[in-house]
């Protein structure tokens, strides 16, 4: 018997097609705010967006009579006729996100337009609340208690570590594609990064990805070209159009051009921001967006060659391997040439490459090693090159360059921070367990016949043992992840006798900072020691 459904299931299917999980809520909070005209982001999740997401901004803001309106579906302030579908320039169109959010969750919106100011709640399609209140200008939303009323849905998510990973790589990649924005990305175990917008390209990458790269910047009459070598990451492309991240067949119409013209050689990480008229693109094919469809393809070709020319005209100083110029940067890794059926050969030859030091030329360019990287804190000196002497609030202490590092290795571990996404799956034969292990450390893996696709590792790995020798850890040691974990950190910590340049000791401590006690290192020792009156005099037997 045919039936028409009621609104409530439609609400539920509807809502279903564009929030699939956590990042999709982030995503669609994020676009609103770059549509506002916001020029800092502040995002915050807890367990990994299952509980509780927030995003705010600086934006235009909502004025107070407006907010209910806002969370009805099919009410947007971006288009107007259907005239306007052929040109749209905003993120967001179809008045579908917020509706969608409310019918799922928990949700709470702080607006101000400058004028007027309110709070609206609403839960599972149910207003609770609105009145007005007072509130910075811009918007804050709040969502909890994600798919609370869609059961199937949320059997479906994955693990909280899981869920935090896709957040953290979609913001990794808008934060790339947006430099002049001021973004904060916090979760319940603090500060993740906090990137401003004056912060040189070299200091943002390795703010996000814990990893040192060499930026080179090229720009043609549509397109902007990111390029960041650094051999031990393996490539990836994050490509926008006006804008908009994109995913789907349109990316990988462009990385097929991309690597045609590139001549063979292995990709570096390339953030590549295409600019079009708005009519040249159709955005109305993707329930969430994530894909376009170009009306034709000859500015495409001829913005991207104009790119890649340039680049092989600056060949010579892109790489190591590139000696003359003409060439482009090549790189030993078979990642993106070897067939994914043998983890270690692949793994092998993409992570155990040379580290890249930044040119001289760059360090000579930061602050001297005893400028103040916070406010209260001076790095005064560097002793026998493993020691920092450094006074914060009045105190004088002496950070250990290994045991902090390997501290902030494990933070990093333990949160997620820095997981590096592949565009090769890898494929490895493990149980369960170990995959199970393997997720909990922050592997992303997909299960298939006779094992399981490796599609993203920790960034850490990219500086640590193979692959094939990090399974082997796993499955003789069988769930003790912690331990695995401090080894893996121990690994990849700059060691003691490690000469460290002015820039990587401000980045040391800068990042250490963000730990939430860096006292000791994940065995326990000493990483930092007060040098307080108290124990200097003991020093001296008074």
């Amino acid at each position: 018997m045919i039936r028409e459904l009621s609104l409530e299931v439609r609400s539920k299917i509807a809502a279903g097609e564009v929030i699939e999980r956590p990042v999709s809520v982030v995503k669609e909070l994020v676009e609103n705010a770059l549509d506002a005209g916001a020029t800092d982001i502040k995002v915050s999740v807890i367990n990994g967006g299952l509980d509780e997401i927030m995003v705010s901004d600086n934006g235009c803001g909502m004025p107070f009579e407006e907010l209910p309106l806002a969370v009805k579906r099919f009410t947007t302030s971006k288009i107007a006729s259907v005239e306007d579908l052929d040109s749209i320039a905003t993120l967001g169109f179809r008045g579908e996100a917020l509706a969608s959010i409310a019918d799922v969750a928990d949700l709470t919106i702080f607006s101000c337009d400058g004028e007027t100011s309110g709070q609206l709640r609403i839960r599972g399609g149910e207003v609770l609340l609105c009145k007005p209140v007072a509130s910075p200008k811009g918007t804050r939303v709040i969502v909890r208690d994600l798919f609370f009323n869609l059961p199937a849905r949320k059997k479906f998510l994955r693990s909280a570590s899981t869920e935090f990973s896709h957040i953290q790589k979609f913001l990794q990649s808008m934060v790339l594609i947006y430099p002049n924005i001021q973004w904060t990305f916090t979760s319940e175990k603090g500060v993740i990064w906090h990137v401003p917008p004056q912060l040189p390209s070299e200091e943002r990458f390795y703010s996000l990805f814990g990893q040192k790269a060499q930026f080179h910047a090229f720009t043609a009459s549509q397109a902007e070209l990111d390029i960041y070598l650094n051999p031990n990451i393996v490539g990836e492309l994050i490509l926008s159009v006006n804008g908009r991240l994109i995913k789907g067949s349109a990316y990988f119409q462009v990385l097929r051009i991309l690597k045609d013209m590139w001549g063979g050689a292995n990709l570096p990480v390339m953030v590549l921001r295409l600019n079009v008229e708005p009519d040249q693109v159709d955005v109305n094919v993707h329930p969430q967006k994530l894909d376009i469809r170009f009306k034709s393809q000859g500015w495409l070709r001829q913005a991207l060659q104009e790119l890649i020319t340039q680049v092989r005209s600056e060949g010579g100083s892109l790489g190591s391997d590139s000696k003359t110029s003409g060439e482009m940067p090549h790189y030993q890794s078979e990642a993106w040439t070897t067939t994914p059926n043998d983890a270690s050969t692949v793994v092998n030859e993409t992570i155990r490459e040379n580290y890249m030091l930044f040119q001289k030329e760059a360090l000579q360019n930061q602050k001297d090693v005893g400028a103040a990287v916070s406010k209260g804190l001076e790095i005064k000196d560097y002793l026998y090159d493993a020691y920092i002497l450094i006074k914060r609030d009045g105190v004088y202490e002496l950070w250990d360059q290994h045991a902090v590092n390997e501290k902030i290795n494990y933070w990093r571990l333990s949160s997620l921070y820095g997981v590096q996404f592949l565009l090769e799956p890898l494929f490895c034969g493990v149980d369960e367990e170990t995959a199970q292990a393997l997720t909990e450390m922050g592997f992303e893996l997909q299960q298939v016949r006779g094992g399981y696709l490796i599609k993203a590792v920790p960034s850490l790995l990219l500086l640590s043992r193979s692959l094939d020798v990090i399974i082997d850890d796993l499955e003789s040691i069988k769930g003790n992840i912690e331990k695995t974990r401090a080894d893996l950190a121990c690994k990849s910590a700059v060691k003691a006798g490690q000469k460290l340049s002015p820039m990587e000791i401000e980045a040391l401590v800068v990042e250490g900072l963000k730990v939430l006690d860096v006292s000791y290192d994940p065995h326990g020792r000493p990483a930092v020691v007060k040098l307080d009156q108290a124990l200097i005099e003991r020093l001296f037997n008074r």
